[in-house]
């Protein structure tokens, strides 16, 4: 398999990456899978500043550069991509192109016009609010713990995409789209998307039906799932989210601010502001812990507010178990 034949579609989660995985993959001439995240796994031979781990990776990086130096014979950047085109190629038996739909490669996204110049890049963005909102309600997070295993593609994905875009702009193997105009006008997003790949594209892709190559268990839960994703996504849009999560989406808001959001996507937002739930998420780098749930708690005016109204009863009530117990 050459790298050619490779396509990648980046994005946050929860952007229609799957969408538009399974309608540029709704043909003959094109292979795809779940989510393999097999760059991911090697990040550490692509970027081991990515991984941490409980041995010492940044010595283990220094001994093996010191061990290519030693035996220059051997190309190891040659041998670590063929290696990584063989592990693609079952996909792209009987197939023209391959499509690796991973959102999380946006860690990896400076790195893959180097490892892979020749293979194309797609990148779909959605409004970061609404790929917060959305990662909210599909798995029902009510939490900043819960939030935590997102903090990465909430608060650096989108500021790493855009960045990678103002460098690629005149790359004709990096294209971008988004996510509304998949939704709005499919037909014009798409048919332009089969002509870069180098497909013949008919109206007929966009009937995705029948198309099962994306599904499995990574990927869009209501895509993916048995029950008709319609009323799985009527659920989703139903969920009501918590004053906490709110407040979050507020803060995030002013966090991304209305000029990052025009450059992104010319997206506009209202009801930014700071809030100190989102404050607490943004300034702790580590897991956020029950006690710093505890201590947002602590600091909310509700929580204030009901200590200032409880006052009085917890004065009767120790003066009766001071004298009376």
């Amino acid at each position: 398999m050459k790298e050619e034949q490779l396509i990648f579609i980046i994005s946050q989660p929860r952007s229609g990456s799957t969408y538009l995985q399974n309608l540029l993959s709704n043909n003959t001439e094109v292979n795809t899978c779940s989510e393999p995240w097999l760059l991911l796994y090697f990040a550490n031979q692509i970027k081991p500043s990515l991984l941490s781990a409980d041995f010492n990776n940044q010595k283990t990086e220094e001994a093996f550069q010191e061990y290519l130096s030693k035996f220059p014979q051997l190309n190891f950047e040659a041998t670590f991509k063929d290696f990584l085109l063989k592990l693609y190629a079952p996909m792209y038996q009987g197939f023209t192109y391959v499509i690796d739909k991973t959102p999380r490669y946006w860690e990896l996204i400076e790195e893959l016009p180097i490892l892979f110049p020749k293979s194309k890049i797609l990148i779909i963005k959605r409004n970061p609010v609404d790929v917060l909102i959305s990662i909210i309600k599909t798995w029902n997070l009510n939490t900043l713990r819960d939030l935590n295993e997102y903090r990465n593609d909430i608060l650096l994905a989108p500021h790493k995409i855009q960045s990678f875009v103002r460098t690629q702009k005149n790359n004709p193997n990096v294209c971008v789209v988004k996510y509304e105009d998949v939704i709005d006008n499919p037909q014009e997003i798409v048919k332009n998307l089969y002509q870069w790949i180098g497909l013949e594209y008919s109206d007929a892709v966009l009937q995705t039906g029948n198309n099962e190559k994306y599904k499995g268990k990574f990927g869009d839960p209501f895509q993916n799932a048995d029950a008709e994703p319609g009323l799985l996504r009527q659920h989703s849009k139903k969920m009501e989210i918590n004053p906490k999560m709110q407040e979050f989406i507020m803060g995030y808001k002013e966090f991304l601010s209305s000029d990052f959001l025009k450059e992104y996507g010319s997206y506009s937002v209202e009801g930014g502001q700071r809030t100190d739930i989102f404050n607490t998420f943004l300034n702790n780098k580590q897991e956020v812990s029950v006690n710093t749930e505890l201590q947002y708690l602590k600091n909310s005016t509700s929580f204030k507010l009901g200590r200032l109204i409880l006052a009085p009863y917890r004065i009767i009530k120790n003066t009766f178990l001071k004298y009376f117990i």
